[in-house]
């Protein structure tokens, strides 16, 4: 029976044994089955991943390529706009260059006082031959102390054509290899001939002569000034005016026994008139200074009160006639009263 009992126990024990056995290639089988759907999920997570991310960098380039072709756009739109305003201002450019370069008279005349000024006024001026660009002479009022701009262009001669009787003495200018000067005289005219050798060029010119001086300003131009004068009008005025002066002082001169002296003078003025007298066609104020405002003069005939012109010579201002009655109005309250008792 023991040995019976030792043959069950070892049977028992070779079956745990193999039991065991069994049980253990039973979890390492299972264990296998469960790594291999393991790594079949990973394998099937990482091929999913991995088309994600390939889809997210497709999605992604698409984007990409949509934001880069809209900047693109943008950029193409903005130059064209940059473009068509630097067109623009280009335009705008060349029409001002065209406008000052045909020369607008009433522009220039408004904005810049030194065209065409008044010479007694005595102040350093500049006038503009460019207000006769349409015009073949350029004629500018002379005064002695005035610059006078002029426009030549190259392969044609620019004429100056000085008053009668003068005689050219001097001719330089600043920038003689540019500018070609010559001079000639015609029925006893003084012409100055100026012609520019190089395209793009600025001088002065001065001319001396033995009456008067003349300070030229030269610039070369896509147009020209073909002929230059002067007008003396000042001048000649004041020669006149001089001859009148002088006529009437040597007649009343001849005739001081014929002078009327006989007026009434009457109101109160800061000015100071000393005396009134005619010599029957004229009348002549005399004051201590010349007034500063210049009054209005009114003279009564025959009952008729008009308005009168009058010259100023020196302190002295004469009307053009006898009256019965004249009136220096200064201002409201200053008014000079004067009564012809002859």
């Amino acid at each position: 029976m023991r040995k019976n009992f030792r043959k069950m126990a070892l049977a028992m024990a070779i079956m745990a044994t193999l039991f065991n056995q069994c049980d253990v290639q039973a979890a390492e089988s299972e264990k296998a089955v469960v790594q291999a759907e393991v790594r079949e999920n990973q394998s099937a997570a990482t091929a999913e991943d991995k088309n994600k991310v390939e889809k997210r960098k497709d999605k992604k380039k698409k984007i990409d390529s949509k934001e880069i072709s809209a900047r693109i756009d943008e950029l193409d739109e903005k130059f064209e706009e940059q473009r068509a305003t630097q067109k623009k201002i280009l335009e705008k450019l060349e029409q001002m260059e065209s406008e000052r370069v045909k020369g607008a008279n009433e522009e220039i005349s408004a904005y810049n006082p030194l065209v065409n000024p008044s010479a007694p006024q005595k102040i350093s001026y500049t006038q503009d031959g460019a207000n006769s660009q349409e015009n073949s002479t350029v004629v500018f009022k002379y005064a002695p102390n005035q610059l006078y701009k002029i426009y030549c262009r190259v392969g044609y001669l620019t004429d100056l054509s000085l008053k009668k009787g003068e005689k050219v003495t001097f001719v330089g200018g600043g920038d003689t290899s540019a500018w070609a000067v010559e001079k000639a005289t015609v029925d006893g005219v003084a012409h100055i001939y100026i012609k520019p050798t190089v395209e793009t060029s600025t001088t002065n010119l001065i001319i001396t002569t033995n009456k008067r001086s003349y300070q030229l300003i030269l610039n070369t131009s896509s147009w020209y000034n073909p002929m230059v004068t002067w007008n003396y009008g000042q001048e000649e005025q004041s020669a006149i005016n001089l001859g009148e002066e002088q006529g009437m002082i040597s007649k009343i001169n001849e005739n001081v026994e014929s002078l009327n002296f006989n007026y009434k003078i009457s109101g109160e003025s800061s000015v100071k008139l000393l005396t009134v007298f005619d010599d029957g066609e004229k009348t002549i104020l005399k004051f201590d200074k010349t007034p500063k405002r210049l009054p209005s003069l009114f003279i009564k005939n025959k009952g008729k009160i008009i308005m009168a012109n009058y010259k100023i010579r020196e302190n002295c201002y004469i009307v053009d006639r006898v009256a019965e009655e004249i009136e220096l109005r200064i201002s409201d309250k200053e008014i000079i009263k004067i009564m012809n008792k002859k």
